[in-house]
């Protein structure tokens, strides 16, 4: 285990994730815990840092405005030839606490600009000023400062669907805020996808946190949650069912003894069509075929052809049917 991790782990700067890490290597081996215990004893035997003394900033401005008005008092009697002169250096002093005022304003906006990206019809893939990597299915937008130099890398999920592949920084949790839900990571690859009312997210590598409503839930490789934001009580996670949620990613469709319905389910999102299929018993015919970059019409002729469907259009409306 890294030194500088526990040492920071002992005075309290480490995060939630951190902590984590820390405790399932202190559970692996008794060795472990004495290394920590032997690492603590040794800081606790350390000279404390003095105390530093509470400022009473209130007490601190009316003695300063008591001082200021006695010094004003004084100046008014002054002969009037001196009087210019006071006058010019309280404007002096102004001018110069009001440029400064203006220049903190400028630079903190400039630091605190938001930046989009956006997509439309088309499926876009971007870098983050981090070097993170993130996939945007149609339809989506994602927020982020222009100049990350806070603590935390911070986005914000607008709407749609986003897939990430954080780059690794222990020091600096990447924080994705959507909803009423909060996602923090260090460095892994996972899928969030915002509706009107909820998100859901899917973990492929590494470890995520999900915080809501005052509570939080860990998820490891293949676990999912979705997350109402009307929820205020514990949610469970659950396994990734298929590997499917990736499907904009790599534009590719693997169905291996796949549910036609589920195929359908997956067809409707990635295409923007509502495919119905007519005989409830046909939505159980299973499909192995895999599709590289195929367009919709390509996929719906092996479809037909396979099974002996007819495929008949109407508007953005498609049936399956004998």
């Amino acid at each position: 285990m890294n030194k500088e991790l526990l040492e920071r782990y002992i005075i309290g700067e480490t995060n939630e994730v951190e902590n984590i890490m820390i405790h399932d290597w202190l559970e692996e081996d008794a060795n472990n815990k004495e290394e920590y215990k032997k690492m603590k004893k040794m800081w606790d035997s350390l000279p404390k840092p003095l105390d530093v003394p509470d400022v009473n900033v209130d007490k601190a401005w009316a003695d300063f405005k008591v001082v200021r008005d006695k010094r004003a008092a004084e100046a008014a009697v002054i002969p009037p030839k001196k009087t210019s002169v006071i006058q010019w250096s309280w404007w002096l002093a102004a001018s110069i606490l009001v440029f400064c005022a203006v220049g903190f304003y400028v630079f903190d906006q400039s630091h605190r600009e938001e930046m989009f990206l956006s997509s439309m019809e088309q499926v876009r893939q971007d870098s983050l000023p981090d070097g993170s990597v993130v996939t945007l299915n149609k339809n989506t937008e994602l927020a982020y400062s222009s100049r990350w130099t806070n603590k935390n890398r911070n986005v914000a999920l607008k709407r749609g669907e986003v897939f990430f592949q954080v780059h690794k920084d222990k020091k600096h949790p990447f924080v994705i805020e959507t909803g009423k839900t909060k996602i923090t990571v260090l460095g892994t690859s996972f899928n969030v996808r915002r509706t009107s009312d909820a998100t859901e997210v899917i973990v492929a590598t590494g470890l995520v946190k999900v915080g809501y409503a005052n509570k939080e839930v860990f998820l490891r490789p293949q676990q999912m949650i979705t997350i109402r934001d009307s929820d205020t009580i514990k949610v469970g996670k659950e396994p990734v069912k298929d590997q499917f949620y990736k499907y904009y990613v790599d534009r590719v469709f693997d169905f291996e003894n796949t549910p036609l319905q589920r195929v359908v389910e997956l067809l409707n999102q990635a295409y923007a069509y509502k495919i119905i299929i007519d005989h409830p018993a046909d939505q159980k015919l299973l499909l192995t075929a895999k599709f590289e970059q195929n367009s919709l019409t390509e996929i719906l002729k092996v479809i037909s052809s396979t099974f002996g469907l007819k495929v008949n259009v109407k508007d953005r409306e498609i049936h399956l049917t004998r």
